[in-house]
């Protein structure tokens, strides 16, 4: 087994998943105009949900066939399922065009996207860090890290194309969406070479039910790790552009700080992760999140929002960076797939929503307060999901069993 390509293959899946996701937040705005323009600060955040509360769908498919049938032809499958929904989106008709059946077609779009990008959870996750038998925190958070790189491709085009405000609503956007492929192309290519996992070959397969028993705990952990991101760095754009009323070609810069800042994040927590364990790192992760939840929502207004942007987007990825040593580590073999696809993507079907909760919560107090309040709920239900879990860094399930 050739660990660096399995390795390789999940890493473009993280690479993928949040280019695709990221080319929606980012452009959020437009897509708002576009597509649903009767709906204001809602119409800009619709289409992101749509696409992460169908993910837990896909992780629940997907990843029961991955426990039966094994991690690596259900990657192929994924793949060729949301390049195609990414590739497709580059070519839909606006709502000023053919009214509100562009607003069915995108939305449908955004549909498929969830579900085979929550499909690819459930193997890609699995599969990396059932071939990595040292160092899994620091790999977990260089897997992890890899949703960051597609965030900081997708920034750096809408940043180029925002210089022309004018392209960027006309087509730019679109282009966007259509070099989205190309990374996929390349996740297809590496994975005629992926092989399946040792333990999963030698492992005893069970029912998938039997191995399901730390859902729930996982699942609280996930719902917090999510609210953290969909009220922090995934909101961010939608309140420097509607909130604060910033210029795309700033918005567009200051994410992309915020991005390029949690990579180095990310490895730095997967690596110490390796020695404070997974839980202690998480904690400390979330305290740290909502003191940059604190500085960026209630002083962005006066003070240095590069600074504050800066730290913020160091501090919020640190809890999240070791998600995929610690979801593998919590569940058995044969039910690691869908135990930890289930557990990633199932937090949405509350979380998914964090943006709505935001403005609707934005009705009676600041967007300001609303997010921060949102952020702070998510940092304390993952520090209660982590309390009562167990440490996985030295009595896990990753293992033939």
């Amino acid at each position: 087994m050739n660990w660096k390509i399995n390795f390789m293959g999940a890493y473009l899946s993280w690479v993928m998943d949040s280019y695709d996701l990221g080319a929606v937040v980012i452009t959020s705005t437009i897509l708002g105009k576009l597509f649903y323009p009767t709906l204001g600060l809602l119409g800009a955040v619709l289409p992101i949900v749509f696409t992460v509360i169908f993910r837990p769908i896909g992780s629940l498919i997907f990843g029961l066939f991955a426990d039966w049938k094994g991690r690596k032809s259900i990657l192929t499958i994924t793949v060729l399922g949301y390049s195609l929904a990414i590739g497709l989106t580059a070519f839909l008709p606006t709502y000023y065009q053919i009214g509100v059946l562009a607003t069915v077609l995108l939305s449908i779009l955004r549909v498929f996207q969830g579900i085979f990008i929550g499909g690819d959870v459930s193997s890609s996750f699995t599969l990396a860090m059932e071939s990595v038998f040292t160092r899994r925190g620091l790999f977990s958070g260089i897997t992890q890290s890899g949703t960051l790189v597609g965030f900081v491709i997708v920034d750096l085009l809408f940043t180029y194309f925002a210089k022309n405000p004018t392209f960027l609503v006309a087509e730019g956007w679109r282009i966007v969406f259509l070099i989205g492929i190309l990374p996929a192309i390349l996740a297809i290519i590496i994975r005629y070479k992926v092989t399946e996992s040792e333990i999963y070959l030698k492992s005893e397969k069970k029912s998938v039910a039997q191995g399901l028993r730390p859902l729930f705990q996982t699942i609280l952990v996930m719902i917090g790790f999510w609210l953290m991101i969909y009220s922090g760095p995934q909101f961010v754009p939608v309140f420097l552009g509607n909130v604060l009323k910033l210029p795309s070609s700033v918005y567009g810069f200051l994410a992309l700080i915020m991005n390029l800042v949690g990579i180095p994040a990310m490895i730095l927590s997967g690596f110490l992760s390796d020695y404070v364990g997974r839980k202690s790192m998480a904690i400390i992760g979330s305290i740290l999140s909502i003191i940059a939840g604190v500085l960026l929502y209630l002083y962005s207004a006066t003070s240095n929002l590069t600074f504050l942007i800066t730290a913020f987007g160091f501090l919020i990825n640190l809890p999240s960076a070791i998600t995929p040593a610690y979801l593998a580590e919590r569940f058995k073999t044969y039910s690691r797939a869908t135990g930890v696809g289930f557990s990633y993507n199932g937090a949405f079907f509350i979380a998914g929503f964090a943006q709505i909760y935001i403005s609707l919560l934005g009705k009676i107090m600041p967007v300001s307060y609303s997010a921060l309040t949102i952020l702070t709920i998510g940092a304390l239900l993952a520090i209660i999901g982590l309390v009562i879990g167990p440490e996985t860094l030295k009595v896990n399930e990753l293992k033939i069993n």
